[in-house]
């Protein structure tokens, strides 16, 4: 599979990124690199294979959203069909890497959570999670780092935090971006210079300092 590897050859941990729908866009290759300058050696799989949604499908026309439609029915990134790949991802990166931790933005989270193998991660992080619901709370024992936009559901996030904070207490790590949009940490980062693009990086900032605590 087509696979965007960043980071130091003989590093013991590694990060396995899922991406959006928007697959290998810039500011998601650029978060990639600000991963590895951790330490960790960062692994993007191409799982949608090519196959990737369009800006215009979200322009609020029509056609777009036609083509947004015929896109999404037959989507490759339906979460639950990728507990497979990322399965045999997992698997494969714990036969170099001593510890494996993972970010799953927007539909990563749920493809992430939905994976038969999800506890074989060291840890799991989300930026502005799709798709989350009380019960991918039941399924995950491992620390969680999770970066809610203002798009989000408050309620549901909150909820899904004080159940894995039942589980292991003081472990997981909640940090709601309030004045930033869904997907601001990755295809529609902007990083332009302004407060989103300080946004952005911070993100990042949380990410290092989650992994480096867990991994």
């Amino acid at each position: 599979m087509k696979t965007y590897i960043v980071g130091p050859e003989n590093a013991s941990s590694a990060i396995l990124i899922v991406y959006d729908v928007f697959g290998f866009s810039p500011q998601i290759l650029q978060g990639a690199d600000i991963l590895a300058s951790g330490g960790y050696r960062v692994y993007m799989p191409d799982l949608l294979h090519g196959d990737y949604a369009t800006p215009d499908m979200f322009d609020g026309s029509a056609e777009g959203a036609a083509k947004a439609a015929k896109y999404f029915q037959g989507f490759p990134a339906v979460p639950q069909t990728q507990s497979t790949q990322i399965g045999a991802s997992l698997a494969e990166l714990k036969v170099t890497h001593d510890k494996v931790g993972t970010v799953g933005y927007c539909w990563g989270w749920k493809a992430t959570t939905t994976s038969v193998d999800v506890n074989d991660f060291t840890a799991i992080a989300s930026c502005h999670p799709s798709f989350i619901d009380l019960e991918d709370a039941e399924k995950v024992n491992v620390p969680v780092c999770l970066l809610p936009s203002k798009d989000e559901d408050k309620a549901v996030v909150d909820g899904v935090f004080a159940k894995l904070e039942q589980k292991n207490p003081g472990q997981n790590f909640l940090k709601w971006y309030p004045d930033e949009p869904h997907g601001w940490a990755a295809a529609r980062g902007d990083l332009s210079g302004n407060e989103h693009t300080k946004a952005y990086q911070e993100a990042y900032a949380d990410l290092l300092t989650f992994f480096k605590a867990k991994l």
